[in-house]
């Protein structure tokens, strides 16, 4: 692959960056690291900003930062490797891999882990699964097995942090080594990723970056409370060697085509519907080009790969700031530069919008802009999360680009319970796609700003 600099993005990246209030800081400067990988080769490959604040050390390319649930396509493809040995079924129960599962998991698959459908009931917000406790297979088994399950194995999707950990210990169970062992054995070493490791603190990594958080108008260090993510969110990488990972994705030598395939399938529930999500992989279409795709998020770090499947064309995003969806929104914008139909810009109104609900919609959002929240249009635990600090500053910052000029509809879902609309917002300044939801009682569950350019 051959690095070329000759794409002068810092402008784009900082308006991106402006989007999150983080240039507001006097000393603070975009913090991240992206990859551009077209045709099989890297047309960019740069660090922007700070790798550590306080010292004032620039990211360049080389530098190191955790990747979160991004792992979980390479913990997914280590067990397709073993798949492909014989080691591992896929529809095999998850009990002849662990013996100290409980009774309860009698029907979770290994499938069932994989796609986030076990109904084992993830870790993330509980206590006791912290990464000071080091707890070992059976020790953690007992711990999260305490809980039961959320829903019928196969019966519908609900992010499982507690499943990929599983994963990680059956790829231990049967491979006789530890999963870090094996990953460095047959992934890392094999592939060149030699600044891929685990994130655990006590390892000494060279130019790993600091994480950071912004809280009440201000940057901040991360908790250093760290969740043991395991084999579902601990890998630190640098673009340059994802960027190697997304190589060997493209040929059939590291994984054959039919693991591969399985891999981007979108998921089958037991009522013989679909779900877009694969083998660690969000498995979608994004106005018209085929996508697949994961976010990473951890204390102080954000992270994205998206791969437009038909376009050949591979954006990955790592930051050290680590606001929600921070990575996925800067995916989204360099793609943008690369896929010019994808834009806000040229996307098109839909003829059947409702004229009542769309009033609705538009007065609401003003509502939230102007700080006069209308409560009689949101539900309780929607106006809660819209009146937060955090809320009302990203309202001012959306607001200071102008009043709204054109309220448009652009399409809907309509879920078993509640329905999705989206509208493009046009400013004076900036363009926005707004997603609300709707409750039965036509009350908005939720408000969400899902783009902007």
């Amino acid at each position: 692959m051959r690095v070329i600099s000759n794409f002068c993005d810092f402008d784009f990246i900082k308006y991106i960056l402006a989007t999150k209030r983080i240039l507001r800081h006097a000393n603070l400067r975009a913090i991240e690291q992206k990859a551009v990988v077209k045709h099989g080769r890297i047309v960019k490959a740069e660090g922007y900003g700070l790798a550590n604040v306080e010292l004032n050390v620039p990211a360049t390319k080389e530098t190191v930062f955790e990747i979160g649930s991004i792992t979980k396509q390479i913990t997914a493809a280590v067990v397709m490797l073993l798949v492909e040995e014989g080691k591992i079924n896929t529809n095999e129960k998850i009990g002849r891999y662990l013996p100290s599962a409980p009774e309860a998991w009698n029907k979770v698959t290994v499938r069932h882990l994989l796609t986030h459908t076990s109904g084992v009931k993830s870790y993330t917000g509980l206590s006791g699964f912290e990464l000071t406790k080091r707890l070992k297979r059976d020790e953690f088994i007992k711990a999260i097995g305490a809980y039961p399950l959320e829903f019928e194995p196969g019966e519908r999707y609900i992010y499982s942090n507690s499943g990929y950990n599983l994963l990680g210990f059956i790829i231990e169970s049967v491979s006789g080594k530890s999963y870090w062992d094996f990953l460095q054995e047959r992934i890392f070493k094999p592939l060149g990723m030699n600044q891929t490791a685990n994130r655990d603190p006590q390892f000494i990594v060279p130019n790993r970056a600091d994480g950071y958080e912004w809280e009440n108008g201000k940057l901040v260090g991360r908790d250093y409370d760290l969740t043991d993510v395991f084999s579902a969110g601990a890998i630190v990488s640098t673009v340059v060697d994802l960027a190697k990972w997304d190589a060997a994705l493209r040929g059939d030598t590291f994984l054959k085509k039919e693991s591969k395939a399985q891999i981007w399938t979108p998921v089958v529930f037991n009522d013989g519907k679909l779900y877009p999500y694969g083998f660690g992989w969000n498995v979608t279409e994004f106005r018209g080009h085929k996508l697949v795709s994961h976010g990473g998020q951890t204390a102080g770090f954000a992270a994205n790969i998206s791969r437009y499947v038909d376009d050949d064309l591979t954006v990955i995003v790592l930051t050290n700031l680590g606001d929600i969806g921070l990575g996925g929104m800067i995916a989204r914008g360099i793609a943008k530069i690369y896929l010019s139909n994808i834009s806000l810009r040229v996307m098109k109104a839909e003829s059947r919008a409702d004229v009542k609900l769309t009033n609705l919609f538009q007065n609401a959002l003003r509502s939230y802009l102007e700080d006069r929240l209308d409560a009689n249009s949101f539900t309780n635990k929607s106006r809660a999360a819209l009146t937060t600090e955090r809320a009302k500053l990203n309202a001012k910052r959306i607001a200071s680009y102008g009043a709204i000029k054109n309220f448009i509809y652009v399409g809907g879902e309509n879920p078993d319970k509640n329905k999705i609309y989206r509208y493009k917002v046009e400013t004076p300044k900036r363009i926005f796609l707004w997603r609300f939801e709707l409750d039965e009682n036509r009350k908005i569950i939720a408000l969400v700003l899902e783009e902007e350019e």
